[in-house]
């Protein structure tokens, strides 16, 4: 009998953790990097390299077992169950599992002066390691360095919060007037926002409007009319999925309750991690990108649809995210478990450490929270 063999497009989160789980089993595994690409975690992006000691190659993740093929996937068609590569080769697969994970959100192209910003490196996104690399060398070279915050989100947050225990200077610029009010929920987002006060600069219900780049700094000017200057800013609006083709563009890949693709029911192809968006009855559709939440998706794809399907393993049920994440700011740890954004109603457990629970419905979903205003002597 010959054995299986399992294609997973992405080295992330999403994917080594399902080529771990699936190593074990004893199917052939084909893991695909984009080109040159050594698989990195990116939780130590923004406090591993960007701000912090690591150099990028410190940040790679251990070997799964799976063959490593750094070759990026340009498409595959489903029928004939065959990845087209950058070579031009082709390469057939029994499954599947998709998990590309996602690209970072950057200013739209109507802002003025984006594109000038962006190639003398004053304006960058902090979402892979050659973000990272370049805010490091920028920071480097500034000492203490104003770095402009756009977003005020977890890693918006926490990277400030980073930059500002380095003595550098940091101002938020958010587009909401409770930044990450909808990821967290308002009463974590609030408690949030009181944190960042005392140590940043902050425009809130603000969005950039041009950008002037001068030989050592640039200059935002907001849809008010005010002018912030920096020597970088740092643009943390959130991802969108990076899906192959065909699925490309900004919609990512629709999932089951089982991971698998709803584009595709019967071609053996599943998603996970940042690319995957799935549907919750009562909700709608939503999507997941951290890291956690990304590995235990792609191990629950192992085990529910490739194994399962090829009757390899039983079927361990329907997906629900239930994964923790966790944020240092200015020395408190917003913590959570869940998807705060699936909930409809939220309940205050306790103030002081703020405890919130989330429900869809009567249905917990998930919890956040942040510790005491005044920790304990």
């Amino acid at each position: 009998m010959r054995t299986p063999s399992i294609a997973i497009i992405g080295a992330g989160s999403a994917g080594t953790a399902a080529a771990r789980t699936l190593h074990a089993s004893g199917v052939d595994i084909d893991l695909y990097a984009r080109n040159g690409e050594v698989p990195f975690n990116r939780t130590l992006v923004n406090k591993g390299i960007a701000v912090g000691p690591l150099e990028p190659a410190q940040a790679a993740l251990p070997d799964t077992g799976a063959t490593l093929r750094s070759e990026t996937v340009r498409g595959l068609d489903p029928r004939s169950r065959r990845l087209r590569l950058d070579s031009g080769e082709s390469r057939a697969y029994d499954a599947l599992l998709i998990a590309t994970g996602s690209r970072p959100r950057t200013l739209d192209e109507e802002v003025i002066g984006r594109d000038q910003a962006i190639s003398a490196s004053r304006l960058t996104t902090l979402h892979s390691a050659a973000d990272a690399v370049r805010v490091r060398d920028l920071l480097a070279t500034t000492q203490p360095a104003r770095v402009l915050m756009l977003g005020g989100g977890l890693v918006a947050s926490e990277t400030a919060s980073l930059l500002t225990d380095a003595g550098h200077d940091v101002a938020l610029i958010a587009r909401a007037a409770i930044p990450g009010a909808n990821a967290i929920g308002e009463h974590v987002a609030w408690r949030l926002r009181d944190l960042h006060r005392p140590q940043h600069a902050a425009y809130l219900e603000r969005t950039v409007r041009s950008i002037r780049t001068h030989t050592d700094r640039i200059s935002i000017t907001l849809n008010d009319g005010d002018r912030v200057e920096g020597d970088l800013a740092i643009v943390a609006h959130g991802t969108l999925p990076a899906a192959p083709a065909p699925w490309t563009g900004p919609d990512g890949i629709p999932v089951d309750s089982r991971l698998r693709s709803m584009h595709a029911p019967r071609q053996r192809i599943y998603a996970a991690g940042g690319v995957a968006v799935h549907h919750y009855p009562g909700h709608g559709s939503y999507r997941i990108d951290h890291w956690d939440d990304s590995a235990a998706q792609g191990i629950h794809a192992a085990n529910a649809r490739p194994l399962h399907d090829l009757d390899m393993a039983d079927d361990p049920g329907q997906y629900l995210p239930s994964s923790t994440f966790s944020a240092r700011i200015h020395g408190h740890t917003l913590t959570g478990v869940g998807h705060p954004a699936l909930g409809t109603r939220t309940r205050v457990l306790s103030e002081e450490p703020l405890i919130t629970a989330h429900y869809l419905g009567d249905v917990l979903v998930a919890l956040t929270g942040v510790d005491s205003r005044q920790p304990p002597a």
